[in-house]
């Protein structure tokens, strides 16, 4: 905390306490006493909050002398001799820690393992941190009573300046051990980019990238799908701290299905885990349960998807016209949908998106003219469920209705007639809802009214909402524009937007399994190492998960039952590299209000799959620095009488709180006082 709010804190609780003891309280004798200690006990709390730099003497009897071992992954790889540098490293500091030195080790911000007195439990550690953050174990040294600190590491940091500044800061000594020999020649995979989910049928397209130091003057790198060998590539050498890259273009014969696609070192180096880079993708994925395409600029698409991603219940894509064959994911869908591009949410041609039309549950299409009409009628055949938002009378009859054009002026929503939605709307109360345009006026429905609006709120209602059943396929026809301006609004106009639609799309996909996939299933189905497994729950929002996690030889690895939040997100501690199978049910407890199962009914299936965790980290590709970086020259150990420790070192400061505090309680209570 910065000294100048501290002291404004400082103020304006003493103030507020003098108030308190000469204002509020009775007058008692030593108010003035109290009212010391209690400011006393505030001032020790707001110093442990600001916690300045003090002087301080030394501890007897512990040395301050510290090592700190780099136990970051990059140390696990070979040095310029051929040995893992983690065994002479871990040898010197073993050594340094027989000569008095305290010994503490770190692999990252996270992963400080705290100080040992037992050098000897170095024969059990393995490096596996994923960051080499040093920082902190400087600080956490300072804290301990440290004034020289030798760093064993291969200088592999990621926060080299940090570590200088903590340095002069803490008035500590950093040098580097030296002994150690430079690192070997590694070059790794940095990056392999493809896109997340294909169709069938079409070439995959992808690059690799390849960055670090090669022994050669060229780099081969093999792409296989599954196991399989796809592409042999040939690459140039990097140059020390560059990368070089190749595309690659995978057949159409893929088969539908998750395909594994790694790229992998055809020769091996100093450190193999950076060697392979592994994506999953996703053959003919089962497309949204919902999808919506505009193809007219609009701003409904804004406010309507993720009020459909939130009603629903399930997944949800969304697609922007751009161009005469273009159509473009709407920003942050492609997240949402496990499509992501090197250059932002991915575009897709008509045939693409026709594919995706046929095989959704439901389709919700905006801006539909005569020409967007002809494309649904081919692309939506077998599409069930369908709501359209029809520019003119001719988007109308993509919906089977009749309809003129639209007529302008200001339409308030005033009734809305029976239908299998007038419950959820009946209690909508429309009055100062925000005005809808371009009305379509009806010459056919083929079906009832669900929403009706009167020009100016006093002329003939009309409707601007039908639905439409013909067997098992449904149709909303919207025939009005402006909805979004009630979700532009906070308060009721928001909600009454969120209720519509909510009912609107209940009533598509009742008894429709709009579900795409299993309602259960990690974010990415290849993972980076040390990061927790995130995972989604669809329509399992504030209930509980039981997931069974096990590796590759079957052996669970994780089983236990997870609550799920109100996002329908809950995350795992992270695993190990290695493939992973997952295998996920309810675990909700029963409600007694529910009536009891029938025998009959099957229990709810689980649900299972793979995902993949990588070993790949950038440690070993990052360019050693300069131990003089580490350690400058100007950074000198203070004199005893000036060491300097954070105050909230200090145990003294503790206890001048508590006798501050005891103090004026026991004082309250000798007055009277409460």
């Amino acid at each position: 905390m910065p000294l100048l709010p501290a002291v404004a804190l400082l103020a304006l609780a003493g103030g507020f306490s003098a108030w308190v003891y000469y204002r509020r309280e009775f007058a008692v004798r030593g108010r003035a006493l109290l009212l010391a200690a209690r400011l006393l006990a505030l001032a020790g709390v707001l110093a442990v909050l600001w916690n300045p730099n003090v002087p301080a003497a030394g501890r007897r009897g512990l040395s301050e002398r510290f090592v700190i071992l780099d136990a970051s992954a990059s140390m696990a790889a070979l040095d310029a001799t051929g040995e893992p540098a983690w065994t002479a490293a871990a040898a010197r500091a073993q050594a340094l820690a027989r000569e008095g030195a305290r010994l503490l080790v770190t692999g990252g911000a996270r992963t400080v393992a705290g100080l040992s007195a037992h050098p000897d439990s170095l024969a059990d550690l393995t490096p596996a941190g994923h960051e080499s953050v040093l920082a902190p174990a400087v600080g956490t040294a300072a804290e301990a009573g440290a004034r020289e600190i030798v760093l064993v590491t291969d200088r592999r940091v990621a926060d080299p300046v940090a570590v200088a500044a903590a340095a002069v800061r803490l008035g500590v000594s950093v040098v580097v051990d030296s002994t150690l020999a430079p690192p070997g020649l590694n070059v790794g995979v940095s990056r392999l980019v493809l896109p997340a989910a294909a169709d069938s049928g079409r070439a995959l397209r992808g690059s690799v990238h390849v960055e670090g130091r090669a022994p050669g003057d060229s780099v081969d790198v093999i792409v296989t799908v599954d196991g399989r060998l796809a592409q042999a590539l040939r690459l140039p050498a990097p140059d020390d701290g560059e990368t070089t890259s190749a595309p690659f273009v995978l057949p159409g014969s893929l088969a539908p299905g998750p395909r594994r696609v790694s790229a992998r070192l055809a020769a091996e180096d100093a450190y193999p885990p950076d060697d392979q880079r592994i994506r999953m993708v996703q053959i003919d994925a089962q497309d949204a349960g919902v999808l919506l395409v505009s193809f007219a600029p609009d701003w409904e698409p804004r406010f309507l998807l993720p009020v459909l991603r939130q009603v629903t219940g399930t997944t949800v894509r969304g697609y922007l016209q751009v161009g005469p064959d273009r159509f473009q994911a709407m920003a942050g869908d492609g997240a949402a949908s496990g499509e992501t591009g090197p250059f932002g949410p991915p575009t897709v041609d008509r045939a693409q998106l026709a594919r995706r039309i046929d095989r959704a549950a439901a389709v919700v299409a905006l801006g539909v003219t005569a020409p967007a009409r002809e494309f649904l009628d081919r692309a939506a055949r077998r599409t069930g469920r369908l709501a359209v938002f029809p520019v003119d009378g001719d988007g109308a009859a993509a919906g089977g209705v009749s309809a003129g054009e639209p007529q302008g002026g200001e339409w308030y929503a005033s009734d809305a007639p029976p239908s299998p939605i007038s419950t959820e709307l009946g209690p909508l109360l429309y009055g100062g809802l925000p005005p809808l345009s371009g009305v379509l006026p009806l010459v056919d429905a083929g079906g009832g009214g669900a929403l009706n609006a009167r020009l100016g709120g006093a002329g003939e209602s009309r409707p601007v909402l039908v639905l439409r059943t013909e067997g098992r396929r449904r149709v909303a026809v919207v025939l009005a524009r402006g909805f979004w301006r009630w979700a532009f609004r906070d308060g009721e106009p928001r909600d009454r937007y969120r209720r519509l639609w909510a009912a609107v799309g209940g009533w598509l996909l009742a008894g429709e399994s709009a579900a795409a996939g299993p309602d259960v299933f990690p974010e990415a189905l290849a993972l980076p190492p040390g990061r927790p497994v995130r995972w989604r729950a669809r329509g399992r929002e504030g209930g509980q998960v039981r997931l069974s996690v096990a590796d590759s030889t079957g052996a669970p690895v994780l089983d236990s039952t997870w609550t799920v939040s109100a996002a329908g997100a809950f995350s795992t501690p992270a695993l190990l590299p290695g493939p992973y199978r997952w295998t996920a049910a309810p675990a909700q407890p029963p409600d007694p209000s529910d009536p009891p199962a029938a025998p009959s009914d099957p229990p709810a299936a689980p649900t299972t799959g793979l995902f993949e965790v990588e070993s790949f980290t950038r440690e070993a590709l990052r360019r050693p620095v300069d131990a003089a970086q580490l350690a400058p020259g100007s950074v000198a150990p203070r004199a005893p009488d000036q060491r300097l420790r954070p105050l909230r070192t200090l145990p003294w400061v503790y206890l001048v709180v508590l006798a501050a505090l005891c103090a004026e309680w026991a004082g309250r209570r000798r007055a009277g006082l409460r």
